[in-house]
Parts: structure tokens; C-alpha cells; sequence
């Protein structure tokens, strides 16, 4: 148990390690994108594109641009991933039929499931309906929080790393 809990603590409460259950929730996760990539070949940020285009092709037209801001992507970062997509015979891209600004993404097969491409995001889901509406808003005001460390981590690393090449 961490000081922090053990000063916190009801004498005679059982404290879950909240801390330690993050680490090794980071640790199987890390485990788990190296394997799914190995396994398929594709990145977290693929799946995740995927995903995302089988859920609303049906009923949504799916621009490159709207999987980029779904997934908190750069523009660049968006068109690596379309085209690396695209490479892969995943998805197509064609004109928009009113729009020639705009730009349509396409899966090659309609028919892949969403949750083959990525069966961990339907459990996850169905682990997170089945919390009660109060625990719902505490798990979701802690894992906020627990992006936005993640976040700001990965914020800074980056702009050291831009900082070290500019050099």
C-alpha cells in the first residue's frame, strides 16, 4: 500500500493500491499493443481507425479529417494513417460526390465486424455499462485525471524531443 493510502486509510478498511493497479494496468497494456501488432500488423491508432470507420460508414459519410479529430490526431498524423490504411487494403478514399473539397474514406469490406478488428473495446464497454451511475462519474473523474497526466507526460516529452532536434 502506498503512504498516501496508508495515511488516508480507515484503520480497519481494506484500501485497494490504486497506484499499483495503474502500474500494472499500464504494463499489461503495453504488453497487450505489442502483441496485437505483432499478431496483426496493426498499430493501436489503426485499430482504433478502423473501429471507427465500421462503427458509422452505415451511417455517416467519413471524412479523413473526422478520423483524425476522433482519434486527437495532427493533420499529418491523420494522413500518415489514411494512407498506411490505404496501403494496407483496408480502406479506400474517394471524392466527395457535392463537396470537391472533401474526401470520403471507405473500408474495402463492409462486413468486418468492429469487434474483430478490436474484441478488447466491446468488453471494456460492457464492463463500463454495468457500473452504477455514481461509481460511473467517480471511475470517470479519476481516469480523466489519469489521461490527463498521460497526456501532459506525452505533451512534454514531445516538445523536449522538438527542442533537442532543433538544437
Amino acid at each position: 500500500m502506498t503512504q498516501s493510502a496508508l495515511l488516508t486509510a480507515d484503520p480497519g478498511e481494506d484500501v485497494p493500491d490504486v497506484a499499483e493497479i495503474l502500474e500494472q494496468l499500464r504494463l499489461a497494456e503495453a504488453r497487450l499493443a505489442r502483441a496485437r501488432q505483432q499478431n496483426s500488423g496493426l498499430t493501436e491508432t489503426d485499430r482504433a481507425a478502423m473501429r471507427y470507420l465500421l462503427e458509422r460508414v452505415d451511417a455517416l459519410e467519413v471524412t479523413p479529417t473526422m478520423i483524425a479529430k476522433a482519434l486527437h490526431l495532427s493533420p499529418a498524423a491523420g494522413t500518415a494513417l489514411i494512407d498506411r490504411l490505404v496501403d494496407r487494403g483496408l480502406i479506400f478514399v474517394e471524392p466527395h460526390p457535392r463537396d470537391r473539397r472533401k474526401k470520403l474514406v471507405q473500408p474495402f469490406d463492409r462486413n468486418i465486424d468492429p469487434d474483430h478488428v478490436d474484441p478488447l473495446t466491446s468488453h471494456l464497454r460492457s464492463l463500463a455499462a454495468q457500473l452504477p451511475p455514481a461509481e460511473a462519474r467517480t471511475v470517470a473523474s479519476f481516469l480523466k485525471k489519469v489521461l490527463g497526466a498521460v497526456s501532459g507526460t506525452t505533451a512534454a516529452t514531445q516538445r523536449k524531443k522538438r527542442a533537442e532536434a532543433a538544437r
